[in-house]
C-alpha cells in the first residue's frame, strides 16, 4: 500500500536523533560524567538530547534524585531556584559545545497540578529567558495526560519504585495490557472528566503563552495511545504531530502504522515519536528492535527519531527506578547501538531523507513487517529496508563497485556489497 508523505521538518525543526536523559541536571550525574556523555554521543553521530530542565518524572518535587547539587528547580512555594537554573544552562551549553541541540521539557504532565496554571506559565517564562539564545527546542511537558485523577501519588518525595503496581498486573501480558489501555482511558475520561478537561485545558493555555514567547519549535509529549493532537486543542501551534508508543512489544505495528494515520489525518504535518521503546528497559527491547524501530520511523516519514536507553534516561545504578529494569548508566553508556544508530543516520541523510514529499511503501501482513520503503518525491531514487533479509524480495543480487554502496547492515554501521545472510538489509537505489 503506498501512503501520503510528511513534511520532514518545518524551519527549526531539524532531522535529529535524539537520546533520552530525563535525569541528566540532577545531581545523580557529575558535570564531569555530563560532559564525557555528550562528547560520546555527538561522536557516534547524535545531533540531539532530551532533557528536563525541572523535575523529572517518576519522582516528586522533595525526593533527591529530583535535585541538582544546587538544589530543587524550583521550591516549595513555587520560586525559582536561580542557581539551578544557572546549572542548567551550562549543561545546555556544554551540549551544544560539541554540537548536540537541547530538546528542554519544562515539566511533566501531572505536575500542572503541582504547579498550577499560572505557576507552569511562570516557570516557562524563566526557561524561556535563560535558555532561547541557545541551541534548543521546547517541549510543553511530558505525558501531558499522565495520572489525571492520581496528581497527587508522589507528593512531597515519592518515587515510582514506591507505586510499583501489584504484582497481578505486573503479570498481564503485553498484548493484554494493550488491549486494556483504551478502556482505562475510558474509565478515566469519565470517573475524572472534570479533572481531564481542567488538565488539557490548562496545558493549552501554557502552550499558548509559551508559543507565544519565543521563535523556538515547540512540541508536546504525550502519553501512549493518543497523539498531541487528541491531548491538546491548540496542537496547530505545534511544530510536529507527536506520539509515545511505548515500552511493549505489542506496539511494534504501531511504528509504521501510527505515521501513515497521522499522514492521512494531517497532511503537510510533521511527525515524530518522542518516546519509542528504551533499550533495555524490562530487560527486553535490544541492539535488533532498536535499529528496526529507526529505520521503520524514518520510511515510515518521520521527521526526527529518538532513541533511549534504560540506565542512561533514569541515570541508574541498578536500584533507582530498578522496576523498569536493573540495567545501569555504565552498562548503557557501553551499549554498542548508539554508534549503528548513528551510522544509519548518516547513511539516511546522505541518501537524501527525510523527504517532505516522498512516499512510503509497507509490506506487511499479520503485524510482521516484511519491507517498508521511502521513495523521494522527485524518484530519484528510494530507500527499503528488509527486517529479515531470508524473507526479503531482493532484486538479483550485484556484483564488484557496481553493488558497493547499494546495499547497508545495519548490524554492522557499514555499506556492504552484498546483503548478509542473516539480519535486516537496507537498499538503497
Amino acid at each position: 500500500m503506498s501512503l501520503p508523505g510528511t513534511v520532514s521538518a518545518p524551519e527549526g525543526v531539524p532531522c535529529f536523533l535524539a537520546d533520552s536523559w530525563w535525569f541528566a541536571l540532577t545531581s545523580r550525574l557529575s558535570d564531569d560524567r555530563f560532559a564525557e556523555l555528550a562528547g560520546l554521543r555527538a561522536a557516534q553521530g547524535f545531533s540531539a538530547v532530551q532533557l528536563v530542565v525541572g523535575i523529572p518524572p517518576e519522582v516528586g518535587p522533595d525526593n533527591a534524585s529530583a535535585w541538582s547539587s544546587h538544589g530543587p528547580p524550583w521550591f516549595a512555594d513555587g520560586r525559582p531556584n536561580t542557581h539551578y537554573l544557572d546549572h542548567a544552562r551550562r549543561r545546555i551549553e556544554r551540549l551544544n559545545a560539541v554540537g548536540l541541540t537541547a530538546v528542554v521539557y519544562g515539566c511533566w504532565g501531572h505536575q500542572l497540578a503541582w504547579l498550577g496554571v499560572s505557576g507552569a506559565t511562570a516557570w516557562w517564562a524563566r526557561l524561556v529567558d535563560r535558555l532561547d539564545d541557545l541551541d534548543v527546542l521546547y517541549c510543553l511537558s511530558g505525558e501531558t495526560n499522565l495520572w489525571i485523577g492520581r496528581e497527587d501519588a508522589l507528593l512531597p518525595d515519592r518515587s515510582t519504585d514506591d507505586l510499583r503496581r501489584s504484582a497481578a498486573r505486573a503479570r498481564l501480558p503485553g498484548r493484554l495490557k494493550g488491549a486494556l489501555r483504551p478502556l482505562r482511558a475510558r474509565y478515566v475520561r469519565r470517573r475524572h472528566a472534570a479533572a481531564a478537561r481542567a488538565r488539557r485545558e490548562g496545558w493549552d493555555e501554557v502552550l499558548g503563552t509559551l508559543v507565544a514567547s519565543t521563535d523556538r519549535a515547540v512540541l508536546a509529549h504525550v502519553i501512549p495511545g493518543e497523539t498531541s493532537a487528541d491531548a491538546l486543542d491548540r496542537a496547530s501551534l505545534l511544530a510536529a504531530v507527536t506520539v509515545q508508543t511505548g515500552h511493549d512489544q505489542a506496539s511494534r505495528p504501531l511504528l509504521w502504522e501510527w505515521p501513515a494515520r497521522v499522514a492521512r489525518r494531517f497532511p503537510g504535518r510533521p511527525f515524530i515519536n518522542l518516546e519509542p521503546w528504551y533499550e533495555g528497559i524490562r530487560d527486553d527491547f535490544g541492539p535488533a528492535d532498536q535499529l528496526f524501530a529507526y529505520w521503520v520511523s524514518m520510511l515510515a516519514g518521520a521527521a526526527a527519531y529518538c532513541y533511549g536507553a534504560h540506565g542512561m534516561w533514569n541515570v541508574g545504578d541498578g536500584a533507582f527506578l530498578a522496576h523498569w529494569g536493573r540495567q545501569s548508566l555504565d552498562t548503557a553508556a557501553a551499549l554498542p547501538t548508539p554508534r549503528l544508530l548513528g551510522a544509519s543516520h548518516r547513511v539516511l541523510r546522505r541518501h537524501g531523507l527525510p523527504d517532505p514529499g516522498g512516499v512510503t511503501t509497507v509490506d506487511a501482513s499479520g503485524g510482521t513487517l516484511r519491507s517498508i520503503t521511502r521513495a523521494r518525491a522527485d524518484g530519484s531514487g528510494a530507500v527499503t529496508f528488509y527486517p529479515d533479509v531470508t524473507l526479503a524480495d531482493l532484486p538479483a543480487r550485484l556484483a564488484g563497485r557496481d553493488a558497493m554502496g547499494r546495499y547497508f547492515a545495519p548490524d554492522q554501521g557499514e555499506l556492504v556489497a552484498q546483503p548478509p545472510g542473516e539480519g535486516s538489509i537496507v537498499l538503497l537505489t
